[in-house]
Protein backbone atom coordinates (compact mmCIF):
# COMPACT_ATOMS: atom_id res chain seq x y z
CA UNK A 1 0.00 0.00 0.00
CA UNK A 2 0.92 3.24 -0.99
CA UNK A 3 2.70 5.31 2.22
CA UNK A 4 1.13 8.96 2.38
CA UNK A 5 2.77 11.70 3.73
CA UNK A 6 0.61 14.95 4.68
CA UNK A 7 1.87 18.65 5.35
CA UNK A 8 -0.30 20.77 6.80
CA UNK A 9 0.74 24.27 7.81
CA UNK A 10 -0.81 25.03 11.08
CA UNK A 11 -0.88 22.67 13.98
CA UNK A 12 -4.97 22.27 14.09
CA UNK A 13 -4.77 21.34 11.08
CA UNK A 14 -2.08 18.29 11.50
CA UNK A 15 -4.23 17.67 14.95
CA UNK A 16 -7.66 17.34 12.97
CA UNK A 17 -6.05 14.64 11.23
CA UNK A 18 -3.76 12.59 13.56
CA UNK A 19 -7.41 12.42 15.71
CA UNK A 20 -9.07 10.84 12.95
CA UNK A 21 -6.39 8.18 11.66
CA UNK A 22 -5.75 6.88 15.67
CA UNK A 23 -9.74 6.68 16.18
CA UNK A 24 -9.92 4.92 13.23
CA UNK A 25 -7.17 2.83 14.06
CA UNK A 26 -5.33 3.55 10.74
CA UNK A 27 -2.28 1.62 9.65
CA UNK A 28 0.90 3.51 10.16
CA UNK A 29 0.73 4.10 5.80
CA UNK A 30 0.32 7.61 7.11
CA UNK A 31 2.53 10.37 8.16
CA UNK A 32 1.35 13.73 8.98
CA UNK A 33 3.57 16.73 9.33
CA UNK A 34 2.89 20.23 10.60
CA UNK A 35 5.61 22.65 8.51
CA UNK A 36 4.49 25.78 9.28
CA UNK A 37 2.73 28.63 7.64
CA UNK A 38 5.53 28.91 5.35
CA UNK A 39 6.55 27.97 1.27
CA UNK A 40 10.37 27.05 2.33
CA UNK A 41 8.71 25.45 5.10
CA UNK A 42 6.45 23.43 2.94
CA UNK A 43 9.09 22.35 0.57
CA UNK A 44 11.55 21.17 3.41
CA UNK A 45 8.94 18.89 5.16
CA UNK A 46 7.58 17.49 1.92
CA UNK A 47 11.16 16.39 0.87
CA UNK A 48 11.56 14.55 4.37
CA UNK A 49 8.22 13.27 4.11
CA UNK A 50 9.99 11.59 1.05
CA UNK A 51 13.38 11.01 2.41
CA UNK A 52 11.19 9.10 4.80
CA UNK A 53 9.55 6.65 2.74
CA UNK A 54 6.75 8.49 1.84
CA UNK A 55 5.58 7.78 -2.18
CA UNK A 56 2.53 10.29 -2.19
CA UNK A 57 2.16 13.96 -1.12
CA UNK A 58 -0.62 15.71 0.11
CA UNK A 59 -1.36 19.54 0.99
CA UNK A 60 -4.15 19.69 3.78
CA UNK A 61 -5.64 22.37 5.87
CA UNK A 62 -7.44 25.86 5.60
CA UNK A 63 -7.28 28.57 2.70
CA UNK A 64 -8.58 31.91 1.45
CA UNK A 65 -11.17 32.54 -0.82
CA UNK A 66 -10.47 34.39 -3.67
CA UNK A 67 -14.08 34.82 -5.00
CA UNK A 68 -17.70 35.87 -3.37
CA UNK A 69 -18.94 32.48 -4.08
CA UNK A 70 -16.86 30.47 -2.17
CA UNK A 71 -18.16 30.55 1.01
CA UNK A 72 -16.25 29.60 4.50
CA UNK A 73 -16.49 25.69 5.36
CA UNK A 74 -16.23 24.87 0.93
CA UNK A 75 -13.63 22.21 0.62
CA UNK A 76 -11.51 23.01 -2.80
CA UNK A 77 -9.78 20.30 -4.20
CA UNK A 78 -7.48 22.25 -6.09
CA UNK A 79 -7.02 20.54 -10.06
CA UNK A 80 -3.78 23.21 -10.06
CA UNK A 81 -1.59 25.19 -7.69
CA UNK A 82 -0.57 28.56 -9.62
CA UNK A 83 2.39 31.40 -8.24
CA UNK A 84 3.21 34.01 -10.01
CA UNK A 85 5.42 31.74 -12.47
CA UNK A 86 4.60 28.33 -12.83
CA UNK A 87 1.95 25.79 -11.65
CA UNK A 88 1.80 22.48 -10.25
CA UNK A 89 -0.89 19.85 -11.58
CA UNK A 90 -2.54 17.88 -9.23
CA UNK A 91 -2.78 13.76 -9.71
CA UNK A 92 -5.89 13.66 -11.31
CA UNK A 93 -6.55 9.86 -10.79
CA UNK A 94 -6.31 10.42 -6.89
CA UNK A 95 -8.36 13.80 -7.73
CA UNK A 96 -10.98 11.47 -9.23
CA UNK A 97 -11.28 8.95 -7.35
CA UNK A 98 -11.64 11.36 -3.87
CA UNK A 99 -14.22 13.07 -5.53
CA UNK A 100 -16.31 9.90 -6.04
CA UNK A 101 -15.28 8.64 -2.51
CA UNK A 102 -16.92 12.03 -1.35
CA UNK A 103 -20.23 11.64 -2.82
CA UNK A 104 -22.63 14.01 -1.54
CA UNK A 105 -21.34 15.36 1.26
CA UNK A 106 -22.52 17.78 4.29
CA UNK A 107 -20.24 19.81 3.19
CA UNK A 108 -19.73 22.41 0.08
CA UNK A 109 -17.44 21.38 -2.15
CA UNK A 110 -15.52 22.62 -5.24
CA UNK A 111 -12.94 21.67 -7.94
CA UNK A 112 -10.99 24.71 -9.11
CA UNK A 113 -7.56 25.85 -8.63
CA UNK A 114 -5.43 26.85 -5.64
CA UNK A 115 -3.15 30.02 -5.86
CA UNK A 116 -0.18 30.30 -3.86
CA UNK A 117 0.64 33.56 -1.72
CA UNK A 118 3.73 34.38 0.80
CA UNK A 119 3.33 36.23 2.26
CA UNK A 120 -0.25 35.67 2.70
CA UNK A 121 -2.59 37.14 1.09
CA UNK A 122 -4.23 40.24 3.62
CA UNK A 123 -6.74 42.65 2.25
CA UNK A 124 -9.61 42.07 -0.13
CA UNK A 125 -7.55 43.64 -2.97
CA UNK A 126 -4.75 41.46 -2.86
CA UNK A 127 -7.10 38.23 -3.50
CA UNK A 128 -8.98 40.10 -5.79
CA UNK A 129 -5.70 40.92 -7.92
CA UNK A 130 -4.57 36.80 -7.14
CA UNK A 131 -7.85 36.02 -8.55
CA UNK A 132 -7.68 37.81 -11.75
CA UNK A 133 -4.19 36.97 -12.64
CA UNK A 134 -4.64 32.91 -11.50
CA UNK A 135 -8.76 32.36 -11.71
CA UNK A 136 -8.09 30.74 -8.19
CA UNK A 137 -10.68 30.16 -6.01
CA UNK A 138 -8.98 30.26 -3.01
CA UNK A 139 -5.13 30.21 -1.82
CA UNK A 140 -3.11 29.23 0.75
CA UNK A 141 1.08 29.81 1.22
CA UNK A 142 2.20 26.04 1.49
CA UNK A 143 0.29 23.71 -1.49
CA UNK A 144 2.99 24.92 -3.87
CA UNK A 145 6.03 23.76 -2.15
CA UNK A 146 4.59 20.54 -1.59
CA UNK A 147 3.98 20.28 -4.83
CA UNK A 148 7.08 21.43 -6.43
CA UNK A 149 8.59 18.85 -4.25
CA UNK A 150 5.49 16.01 -5.67
CA UNK A 151 6.78 17.03 -9.46
CA UNK A 152 10.70 17.15 -8.92
CA UNK A 153 10.78 13.84 -7.32
CA UNK A 154 7.46 12.27 -9.55
CA UNK A 155 5.33 11.52 -6.69
CA UNK A 156 1.62 11.63 -6.88
CA UNK A 157 0.32 15.38 -5.33
CA UNK A 158 -3.14 16.82 -4.39
CA UNK A 159 -4.59 19.20 -2.21
CA UNK A 160 -7.68 19.19 0.43
CA UNK A 161 -8.16 23.14 1.64
CA UNK A 162 -11.01 23.85 3.67
CA UNK A 163 -11.68 27.64 2.77
CA UNK A 164 -11.63 29.93 6.08
CA UNK A 165 -11.55 33.64 5.10
CA UNK A 166 -13.81 34.96 3.16
CA UNK A 167 -12.66 36.63 -0.19
CA UNK A 168 -14.22 40.14 0.61
CA UNK A 169 -12.74 39.93 4.79
CA UNK A 170 -9.56 41.54 5.40
CA UNK A 171 -6.79 39.02 7.55
CA UNK A 172 -6.63 40.89 10.98
CA UNK A 173 -3.15 41.99 12.02
CA UNK A 174 -4.00 40.33 15.55
CA UNK A 175 -4.45 36.90 13.87
CA UNK A 176 -1.31 37.95 11.29
CA UNK A 177 0.76 38.61 14.73
CA UNK A 178 -0.56 35.08 16.67
CA UNK A 179 0.65 32.73 14.27
CA UNK A 180 4.44 31.04 15.10
CA UNK A 181 6.71 30.05 12.21
CA UNK A 182 5.86 26.04 13.81
CA UNK A 183 2.06 26.58 13.15
CA UNK A 184 1.30 27.18 16.76
CA UNK A 185 -1.41 30.04 17.75
CA UNK A 186 -0.57 32.39 20.48
CA UNK A 187 -3.58 33.52 22.31
CA UNK A 188 -1.51 35.65 24.67
CA UNK A 189 0.26 37.56 21.39
CA UNK A 190 -3.70 37.84 19.84
CA UNK A 191 -5.03 39.52 23.13
CA UNK A 192 -1.83 42.03 23.20
CA UNK A 193 -2.73 42.81 19.63
CA UNK A 194 -6.24 43.64 19.92
CA UNK A 195 -4.79 45.70 22.85
CA UNK A 196 -2.88 48.25 20.78
CA UNK A 197 -5.51 47.59 17.51
CA UNK A 198 -9.03 47.21 19.87
CA UNK A 199 -10.74 48.03 15.83
CA UNK A 200 -10.03 44.51 14.98
CA UNK A 201 -12.09 42.56 17.48
CA UNK A 202 -15.01 42.61 15.18
CA UNK A 203 -12.32 41.32 12.39
CA UNK A 204 -11.19 38.86 14.51
CA UNK A 205 -14.71 37.28 15.58
CA UNK A 206 -15.66 36.91 11.93
CA UNK A 207 -11.95 35.42 11.47
CA UNK A 208 -13.07 32.84 14.26
CA UNK A 209 -16.93 31.92 12.95
CA UNK A 210 -14.92 31.31 9.54
CA UNK A 211 -12.47 29.26 10.57
CA UNK A 212 -15.00 27.33 12.77
CA UNK A 213 -16.52 26.36 9.25
CA UNK A 214 -13.27 25.39 7.77
CA UNK A 215 -12.59 22.86 10.79
CA UNK A 216 -16.07 21.54 10.62
CA UNK A 217 -15.34 20.68 7.38
CA UNK A 218 -11.16 18.92 7.91
CA UNK A 219 -12.65 16.98 10.62
CA UNK A 220 -15.71 15.65 8.44
CA UNK A 221 -13.07 15.14 5.61
CA UNK A 222 -10.51 13.41 7.87
CA UNK A 223 -13.41 11.19 8.95
CA UNK A 224 -14.85 10.38 5.72
CA UNK A 225 -11.18 9.78 4.04
CA UNK A 226 -9.86 7.48 7.46
CA UNK A 227 -12.89 5.15 6.69
CA UNK A 228 -13.59 5.02 3.06
CA UNK A 229 -10.07 5.34 2.70
CA UNK A 230 -9.83 7.51 0.04
CA UNK A 231 -6.32 9.46 1.35
CA UNK A 232 -4.61 6.33 -0.31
Amino acid sequence: MTRLGIVTGMQFEAEIIRAELAKAGAPDTIAVACAGPSYSAARRTAARLLDEGSEALLSFGIAGALHESVKSGTLLIAGQVINWNGSVDADTAWLERIRLALGKPSFPTEVGNLAHSDPPAVSPADKRALHRQTKALGVDMESFGVGEIARDRGVPFLTLRAVADGATRMLPLSALEATNADGSVSAARVLSTLALHPWELGDMVRLGLQTGAARRTLRNLALLGTSRQFFL
